[in-house]
């Protein structure tokens, strides 16, 4: 290990004594620097002669060209066959992947100059789900930068909407929505961390999914912010996305979130395509309508919208009764503290699963740190910025605003289930405005996340309270045909994805 770790002097001492805050006297460092080295001599280098999965084996026939779409949707064109003894579920899907959800042999790119030649030398937990489903993986879709923002602007571009060419297709799953949305693909999978799913499938005039948080495993997919990440299928329909979810959820004992939500009392997984092909009738079905938002910082057409697909509702049988949702207007605060602190921490630990555990794979997470350590200045302005703001949430006041969201989310959940109990699901509009104009959504100005204190909502005005309290929520077309694209927002109980999906399957009847 003395090539890796080195001996450690009295000057690098100082060094990590400030950068975690102890106490050092001046009259210490020559003995610290002593003890320090008989640690870091004492056999460390003996766990590399234990065997792990460092270098898995080949992939297999798999091959991958530059794309050529007209929307800036894919980063890699590739072709992956579904495993040689693959069930029938997905049998003859194409499939497309978000660009940080690894696919062995095949690039990696996260939208971003920092990761270019890096290829996994592992799949994703989902990825193989999907593949042993019967789904071939034709595509690796495009993204924000490390999926850090909302406009589905990658250093390749923004990614264009196929519903409306003069809009973007948004972000951060811009790229998984605009190919469902133009036919390349016949399905893909996104994350959202606070709407990353849902608004880019809204504005394409598709079928959005956000699961239960821990329901889809996480192993395999580049970090956001693992407490709020989820892994969650686009579609055309919401029989397509309920085959998705079949797929790939379920536990993963590499994924420590996954294995959490399985202990949970209300864990349930299953049973979502026959949701799906045998509805309950709209007329049993409690609806809540969320009454906040609805005469500010609201485009009128959707306000319009949103009101017409209510009476729909209603006319045809539904049983619609207003509720609020808890703390709507202040969660994007705890979903910000959260996201920061861990986005950073991340960075800091070059991917290294320090604090939540779980089995990586090493051969990938030692390729991500080193690019991490020479990024330099090769990231954009706005991830550099969430970043450095995660660093001072960090170290300032003792870490106390993380701590204190953490609580807040509690609070949250608990209100929000409260609320839930009283329906089968709760609807929202799933974005405030209209999908951009490219010509608005080219300025490295543009306020997505509401951060002007004129316009403080933001695009995910909606979508961050389930990514906060882990609930699921979907989003529908609302009316796709007239018009720029509007989604309807369906929110529901942890791991009830069962009543979910078998609410939206009667709701897109009667509002899309």
């Amino acid at each position: 290990m003395r090539d890796v770790l080195r001996d450690v002097s009295e000057r690098e001492i100082r060094r990590l004594a400030d950068a975690y805050g102890l106490d050092v006297g001046p009259n210490e460092e020559a003995a610290l620097a002593s003890a320090v080295n008989d640690r870091l001599d004492d056999g460390l280098d003996d766990l590399y002669e234990i065997p792990v999965a460092d270098a898995p084996d080949a992939p297999g026939e798999r091959t991958w060209s530059e794309p050529t779409d007209p929307y800036n949707a894919l980063s890699v064109a590739c072709h992956v066959p579904p495993t040689p003894t693959h069930g029938d579920l997905l049998a003859g899907t194409t499939v497309g992947l978000k660009d940080l959800i690894a696919v062995a042999g095949v690039p990696m790119q996260c939208a971003s100059g920092v990761m270019h030649g890096f290829v996994p030398s592992g799949d994703a937990t989902v990825t193989t789900r999907l593949r042993a489903a019967g789904g071939t993986i034709t595509a690796k879709t495009n993204l924000d930068e490390f999926a850090g923002g909302g406009r589905g602007q990658s250093f390749r571009g923004l990614v264009l909407n196929p519903h409306d060419e003069d809009r973007i297709a948004g972000g951060s799953s811009g790229g998984s929505a605009a190919a469902v949305a133009a036919g390349i693909v016949d399905v893909a999978l996104g994350t959202d961390t606070g709407g990353s799913v849902r608004k880019p499938a809204a504005f394409c005039g598709l079928v959005g999914l956000k699961p239960t948080y821990g329901l889809v495993p996480l192993t395999g997919v580049v970090e956001n912010t693992y407490t709020l990440d989820h892994v969650g299928p686009i579609a055309r329909t919401v029989e397509d996305v309920a085959s998705v979810l079949a797929a790939i959820a379920g536990t993963d004992e590499r994924d420590p979130a996954s294995m959490a939500a399985a202990g949970a009392d209300d864990y349930r997984v299953g049973d979502y395509v026959d949701a799906v092909q045998s509805p309950p009738p709209l007329s049993t079905l409690r609806i809540g309508v969320a009454t906040q938002g609805l005469t500010d910082e609201i485009d009128p057409a959707i306000a319009a919208r949103h009101g017409r697909a209510i009476d729909e509702l209603e006319a045809a049988g539904a049983h619609v009764e207003e509720c609020e949702l808890p703390y709507l207007d202040q969660v994007k605060h705890v979903k910000n503290v959260i996201s920061y602190v861990e986005l950073a921490a991340y960075w800091r630990d070059g991917g290294a699963p320090v604090r939540r555990g779980g089995v990586p794979n090493t051969f990938d997470q030692v390729g991500f740190a080193r690019r991490a350590r020479a990024a330099n200045g090769e990231l954009n302005d706005f991830y550099r910025s969430r970043l450095l703001a995660g660093a001072r949430l960090m170290t300032a006041h003792d870490g106390r605003h993380y701590t204190r969201a953490q609580a807040a989310r509690a609070t949250i959940r608990e209100a929000l289930a409260e609320t839930l109990s009283s329906f089968d699901a709760v609807v929202t509009p799933t974005v405030p405005r209209l999908a951009p104009l490219v010509a608005a959504a080219q300025g490295s100005t543009f306020d997505y996340d509401g951060l002007d204190a004129s316009s403080p909502y933001g695009y995910g005005r909606y979508t961050k309270l389930a990514n906060v309290t882990g609930v699921p929520a979907i989003t529908v077309p609302n009316e796709v045909d007239d018009g720029p694209a509007v989604g309807l927002q369906l929110l529901g109980s942890r791991f009830d994805e069962e009543t979910l999906l078998g609410a939206a399957r009667r709701v897109a009847e009667t509002v899309g």
